[in-house]
């Protein structure tokens, strides 16, 4: 067993820190928007600070990196990445939590699925490792920007603590525990706040049976309810209406909302479309933030109301159900491992009777897929409770019969490691191969060129297209983004007439527009010019006379 432990904690630290570093300058609208809220928290802005749509707790855990260790504007975005990191690591020490107490509870019911001449114990635990690395490096990776690693770390260790649960009469302080886990995973992910209650059920019934609730999970609400109740009353006051998040509405009125955009209804303040054709947006107040429109989208859609329509909603779950489909795609050998063992045993009654006994495993996170199925699917969020069903199935197969044949159980899950293993070496190998080469910071580079063009924060600046490395050039020169031609309005702006967008500029410009910024290369030289060697280029916009003064009336 040590020696299993030592050579996949090797492995995951080496997969985890070349990933992480690979990654270290790449940045999603997810990060820049956690940055930003974070900024707000470390210069007291509350108002700025409570958001409706971006979770809090990342948020405090990049307020607090940066105020212990003060990164430059160069390596936040690789502090973000290390932070990830150092969760990654406290997510596989709570899965060994987890599977300790799975492994204890799995002894002590069903002795004939563990032990040397059932499922040999070094066995069992090659199933939980590679099962947490294909989550963790797969699914939810560490290139991404996202608290998706945090949430994790408290999944497996809310799961640890309702299979001790499950196993022992648990005692106050142990409810106590997990409702403070529960509201920390709420705090960093919405979506928690309603699965948070299915996992108290399963607390209540876990051990005794639905006839014998525990009564000691009130301990367990109270704490949840102390601990989350604070942001939610700020959160509410700030809103308007009670809200424990906007981020499900958001989701909802976005992947399955049927017909139109929250622009076509009546909001209480929509974003302001400035030009008709080619399409141009300002939203200079009253949001901060480096983008406004995704800093809090719940703000702009304020007013949209959600109409259920059940054929949106069956396209909806269809998506999703196509997306399970994908993920698992990527999980061929356990699916086939699985049923060669089931079909080989073909106890399917001791199969179907172990799992329904094993349910307070697999219902929390049945839950939770069943959730995302309704709004939208992505392999990072899911990534948690799908390892949990897998093991749940493992857990449950007729060990004894399989291995009536010798080694055949061991074989199968010998294969499942190896197979496993390579695929993530396979992509592991190309992330350790780039921290050994040079790696520019393009969205530095940009800042940097447009430092040298006396560019200072606060200026205004619009933008050519909002794209998927969401500004972050903007984030780190204080920018701020307060109008975009749209991705989709593009061509019509470089198609329209010269008069046109001289006429654009200028409306841009009386706005307190310094300039406009594009990720793409302009169809219309005139009057632009490169940012460097970055791909980026820019055109300064004349400043109207007084405009000091209009500027000055606008922030106000």
């Amino acid at each position: 067993m040590r020696n299993t432990r030592i050579t996949f904690w090797s492995y995951a630290v080496i997969a985890g820190i070349s990933q992480a570093w690979s990654s270290r300058f790449y940045i999603e609208p997810d990060g820049v928007n956690y940055l930003d809220i974070a900024a707000a928290y470390l210069r007291g802005d509350w108002t700025s600070a409570i958001n409706g749509y971006w979770s809090p707790f990342y948020s405090w855990l990049l307020a607090i990196t940066q105020g212990l260790f003060h990164p430059s504007a160069y390596r936040e975005s690789t502090f973000l990445h290390l932070l990830n990191f150092t969760f990654y690591l406290l997510a596989l020490r709570c899965f060994e939590f987890f599977f300790r107490r799975l492994y204890s509870l799995l002894a002590a019911r069903y002795p004939d699925t563990v032990g040397d001449k059932e499922l040999p114990e070094w066995t069992w635990w090659v199933i939980g490792y590679t099962a947490f690395l294909l989550a963790a490096l797969r699914l939810i990776t560490l290139g991404m920007d996202t608290p998706d690693m945090v949430l994790a770390t408290f999944l497996f260790l809310s799961m640890g603590i309702l299979v001790d649960l499950a196993q022992h009469r648990g005692n106050v302080l142990r409810h106590l525990g997990l409702g403070v886990v529960l509201a920390a995973a709420y705090l960093t992910k919405s979506v928690m706040f309603p699965l948070s209650f299915v996992f108290m059920f399963t607390a209540a019934f876990a051990r005794s049976g639905i006839k014998r609730p525990e009564a000691r999970v009130l301990a367990t609400l109270a704490a949840f309810g102390l601990v989350s109740c604070p942001f939610i009353i700020a959160l509410s006051r700030a809103k308007g209406h009670v809200t424990f998040g906007e981020t499900g509405k958001m989701a909802y009125l976005d992947e399955v909302r049927p017909g139109g955009t929250p622009n076509s209804e009546k909001l209480h303040h929509p974003i302001r479309q400035l030009f008709d054709e080619p399409i141009v947006y300002e939203y200079g107040a009253p949001l901060s933030g480096t983008f406004p429109p995704w800093y809090d989208p719940s703000y702009w859609s304020d007013g949209a109301t959600i109409h259920f329509n059940l054929l949106q909603q069956l396209r909806a779950i269809t998506r999703a159900v196509t997306n399970y489909f994908r993920i698992l795609s990527l999980e061929k050998e356990w699916i086939a491992v699985w049923l060669v063992l089931a079909i080989f045993a073909s106890y399917w009654r001791d199969l179907a009777k172990r799992w329904f006994s094993l349910w307070f495993l697999w219902l929390p996170s049945l839950a939770m897929l069943a959730l995302y199925a309704l709004v939208l699917v992505e392999p990072r969020y899911v990534a948690v409770p799908m390892t949990m069903i897998w093991i749940a199935l493992f857990s449950a197969l007729p060990w004894r019969q399989i291995n009536v044949t010798p080694r055949l159980g061991l074989s199968t899950v010998l294969a499942i490691g190896i197979t496993t293993g390579v695929a993530l070496a396979r992509e592991v190998a190309p992330n350790l191969a780039a921290c050994f080469r040079p790696t520019q910071h393009i969205q530095w580079l940009v800042t940097n060129q447009l430092k040298r063009m006396d560019f200072a924060p606060g200026d205004r600046v619009a933008v050519m297209g909002h794209t998927t490395v969401a500004d972050y050039w903007a984030h780190m020169a204080g920018l701020r983004i307060v109008a975009d031609v749209p991705l989709e309005a593009m061509q019509s702006y470089w198609m329209a007439s010269p008069e046109r967008r001289v006429q654009i500029s200028s409306g841009l410009s009386a706005l307190g527009v310094k300039a406009i910024v594009s990720a793409w290369r302009p169809q219309v030289a005139a009057g632009w010019q490169p940012l460097g060697n970055t791909g980026y280029y820019v055109q300064i916009l004349p400043t109207p006379p007084g405009m000091e003064a209009n500027l000055t009336k606008i922030e106000h």
